[in-house]
């Protein structure tokens, strides 16, 4: 288990949410650890994005490195969580994720967003394959229910408001035509 202030361990459940409507909407990983204690760790919509992608393309890999050595997954074994507080929230700045052997889980690790580069991380986790896999298509959900992007532009576009798409430089309505 990578070292951080708050060592959950392998955790019972790991969920992706937001709050709020399409447009101010944020983010947030909702973490309950074995013994109990809960995390919220707020992130920004493109990083929960990321993060799923991340997540789907670990998986990848990890499937195809047991394949070629033609060895089923090792089952997730304990990983011990340590004294932790019963809630802990914070914002991220970076994450990362990573895959031990060893006990078969997928490494999760967070820092808060406030904090030195070199720091310890805020919170560390280990889930199975599973578990992150849920998360990662729960995430994909999650980012994709908001506004829906224009499809010239890709920007959000708000149902109360006309959207200035630059791709259309401002001269016309999406969908509509002009003669030259």
């Amino acid at each position: 288990m990578t070292e951080a202030r708050y060592q959950f361990g392998r955790v019972a459940s790991i969920k992706a949410s937001a709050v709020g409507q399409p447009g101010s909407r944020r983010f947030r990983l909702l973490v309950e650890a074995a013994n109990g204690a809960t995390a919220v760790v707020w992130l920004e919509k493109e990083q929960l994005f990321n993060l799923a992608l991340a997540v789907k393309n670990l998986i990848d890999q990890v499937e195809e490195a047991q394949r070629q050595r033609k060895r089923p997954a090792a089952r997730g074994g304990a990983v011990p969580s340590s004294d932790v507080p019963l809630s802990l929230e914070f914002q991220v700045g970076r994450l990362a994720i990573g895959f031990d052997e060893g006990t078969g889980l997928f490494i999760f690790v967070a820092n808060e967003a406030e904090e030195p580069e070199h720091s310890l991380p805020r919170l560390s986790l280990a889930a199975d394959q599973q578990m992150m896999d849920a998360l990662a298509d729960e995430a994909l959900e999650v980012c994709a229910a908001g506004r829906p992007a224009c499809p010239l532009c890709g920007a959000p576009m708000n149902s109360n408001e006309k959207h200035v798409c630059p791709k259309h430089n401002g001269h016309s309505v999406l969908g509509e035509t002009k003669p030259i």
